[in-house]
């Protein structure tokens, strides 16, 4: 099941978010992407030099979310690897992993997608990061999406969820994300 229909179905408040209480939220990029989309909740960066960008342009996008109940983390996973697959004719799983986070609490997954179409073949990676607590769980979740054949590094984009508000001081952009840049070579926590 997806976990669009999950929700409906059981009637749960989905609120996009900025950030996490007692979370800091953090999403890096390489030199050469820009951020081209910024709505509550949602994240959207381009790889302005990517080469292959006039038949599809290598992007990452991060949606947050609060859902005001407490869903199984392994649960919500699964439903949105569902939800993923669905959301493009041919979108077919190629991988899918899931564990415990080891920068604090909730749970950690990635699944690695890929569909062929009129452009090309189009290979997705999207990590997840789902907190549960009593009344509700969080999800940030960070979808990188290049054709295969883009000699663009991709492996520079990561995401990381660690206990700790973000403070006044702490250098932000005007969506509590703290500022893109590349953190070590190999890739995308």
């Amino acid at each position: 099941m997806r976990f669009d229909e999950f929700v409906e179905q059981n009637g749960m408040v989905v609120v996009s978010v900025d950030r996490f209480a007692g979370f800091h939220v953090e999403v890096g990029v390489p030199s050469g992407w820009e951020l081209f989309h910024s709505a509550t909740g949602v994240r959207v960066w381009l790889c302005r030099d990517d080469p292959r960008g006039d038949v599809f342009c290598t992007n990452a996008v991060l949606t947050m979310h609060r859902v005001e109940a407490f869903i199984d983390a392994g649960a919500v996973f699964a439903m949105l690897v569902d939800q993923q697959l669905h959301s493009v004719p041919g979108f077919r799983e190629l991988s899918r992993e899931l564990g415990t986070a080891t920068e604090g609490a909730g749970a950690v997954g990635a699944v690695t997608m890929q569909v062929t179409d009129a452009l090309g073949t189009i290979n997705s990676v999207s990590k997840s990061r789902i907190i549960t607590a009593e009344q509700e769980t969080v999800i940030a979740q960070l979808t990188l999406s290049a054709l295969a054949d883009s000699p663009k590094a991709r492996a520079n984009v990561w995401l990381t969820v660690r206990p700790g508000a973000l403070t006044d001081s702490a250098p932000t952009d005007r969506h509590g994300i703290a500022p893109v840049g590349t953190r070590d070579a190999d890739g995308y926590r």
